[in-house]
């Protein structure tokens, strides 16, 4: 799965040892977030060279609904002018690498313009494996050529099929000794689409949440998760709260961002989305509606500047904008834990930066729990210490008490300035120790805070932003993501 290339496809004349290669027109193999190596072999006799160059090489490797048609001739005569099969297969996992523990199940999607009984053959690194349709196995770990070969019986003039191979690359398991957490919900941030339109967060796709939704409650161990997304992908935060549901998380979080949106705009964007909620709030009631993240820092009109980052920067900068979060903040939380009262009708949480987390009302009996983005940053005097006392102060409330957004980019440094460190980020070389060794340090402080939950920021990043606070890199999994998974629930 490394390198995305084009497919090249083989002609092999069957009557002397004189072979024909024919590379078709550059053709991309498409697929979000996937690297792939494929190549496409056929295997037949002269007549089959012959007709298939007649006709068009490139027009009949990409079948169309005419092309049936147009070889109806050459077919009624004889089989020998029959084309080959066309080998495929797709295969699960596909957004993350396999492990030696997991198994990988290869599906057959090989067609037949004529519409012919197939045969199959599946190689291993030139072993063959199985003859069954679809294949499946536990694979060592390295890099494996699975292949794929596909026969048309019926054409008995000479032997002919197709052959489609990939280059699988398989991690370990695990490369940490297995350790306790004491947490009631062991969770994490997914973001179901871009945060805002200067974002590059990736936007996943049905496919993509299933299978990544699926690796973070089964691989991760994750028995909660807080689904996030920008305005505009409302739907996608839905979607992805109905698979989570289907996965059996106790807690599913759902949150809505409707960044660099002034007061008055987010408050009637939250009273809008309250009607998609509401029908999957009554499907389960391990769902939970987030009615805001860091408003002081993300709505417009707070902090002074036009962006996240601007803002971020201000706060850096400037000693006021604190009294201007403290003066705007309150009345905005007061309107729309109003709103949903009255037309939500199911409890609510607010997920709060750690500067503004006393304005939060958490005594309201319609906030089911206090949620705060809590970051170990020792640059500002938030020590693990520091957290752990902070954090546990909440549990008056009665409430469970979660660690709702914290984590670490992988660069050198990144952990000593973890909440800011998109501003830092290009200045320090990649290190998935700092982020690993981040991950143990706020496992060992939660331990000690004996809180609700947490959930680690964020579990993927664009493949192009491997310092990022994912815990992949491309399919690979960082340390950090081992070190995640390392700690499970007692």
């Amino acid at each position: 799965m490394k390198g995305i290339s084009t497919p090249i496809y083989r002609y092999i004349y069957a009557a002397s040892e004189k072979r024909i290669l024919i590379r078709a027109r550059d053709r991309t193999l498409e697929r979000r977030c996937l690297n792939r190596r494929r190549f496409l072999k056929y295997a037949g006799g002269t007549a089959a060279v012959v007709g298939a160059s007649a006709l068009g090489l490139d027009y009949f490797l990409t079948p169309r609904p005419s092309a049936l048609n147009q070889t109806s001739a050459l077919t009624a005569t004889s089989s020998q002018f029959k084309l080959p099969p066309i080998a495929q297969f797709d295969y699960v996992p596909k957004y993350i690498e396999p492990t030696d523990q997991q198994l990988v199940q290869f599906t057959n999607l090989s067609t037949d313009l004529y519409g012919d009984p197939l045969t199959y053959q599946w190689f291993v690194d030139n072993q063959p494996v199985s003859t069954e349709k679809d294949y499946s196995a536990k694979l060592p770990v390295g890099s494996h050529t699975v292949e794929l070969r596909t026969s048309d019986p019926t054409i008995t003039a000479c032997p002919c099929y197709s052959i489609i191979e990939s280059t699988i690359t398989v991690e370990s398991d695990q490369i940490y000794p297995t350790r306790q957490l004491n947490v009631t919900n062991k969770g994490m941030r997914y973001s179901a689409g871009a945060w805002a339109p200067y974002a590059a967060t990736p936007t996943p796709t049905s496919d993509e949440m299933e299978e990544q939704l699926g690796t973070i409650r089964n691989e991760l161990g994750c028995n909660a998760i807080l689904v996030n997304a920008g305005a505009g992908y409302e739907e996608n935060l839905i979607e992805c709260g109905r698979i989570a549901i289907e996965k059996g998380f106790d807690r599913i979080y759902i949150q809505p961002e409707f960044m660099d949106s002034t007061i008055d705009e987010t408050i009637q964007k939250v009273h809008e989305f309250i009607e998609s909620i509401k029908p999957l709030r009554a499907i389960s009631d391990s769902v939970v509606f987030v009615v805001g993240h860091e408003f002081g820092l993300e709505t417009y009109g707070i902090i002074p500047g036009n962006t996240w980052y601007d803002r971020l920067q201000y706060q850096i900068e400037h000693n006021d904008w604190l009294e201007k979060v403290r003066s705007a903040l309150p009345n905005m939380l007061d309107s729309i834990i109003t709103d949903c009262k009255q037309n939500y009708g199911y409890p609510i949480t607010y997920s709060a930066a750690i500067w503004e987390d006393d304005l939060v009302p958490w005594h309201d009996p319609s906030i089911e729990s206090v949620c705060v983005d809590a970051y170990i940053m020792d640059s500002v005097g938030w020590t693990a210490d520091w957290i752990s006392e902070h954090l546990s102060s909440f549990k008056e409330f009665g409430k469970p008490v979660n660690s709702a957004e914290w984590g670490c980019m992988t660069f050198t440094g990144a952990g000593a300035v973890s909440g800011t460190s998109p501003l830092y980020v290009g200045q320090n070389p990649y290190d998935e120790n700092e982020q690993a060794n981040y991950i143990q340090q706020y496992f060992q402080m939660l331990n000690g805070a004996d809180i609700g939950g947490c959930f680690y920021t964020i579990y993927t990043d664009p493949p192009t932003y491997p310092k990022g606070f994912g815990l992949l890199n491309g399919l690979d999994r960082k340390k950090g993501f081992y070190m995640y998974k390392s700690y499970q629930r007692t």
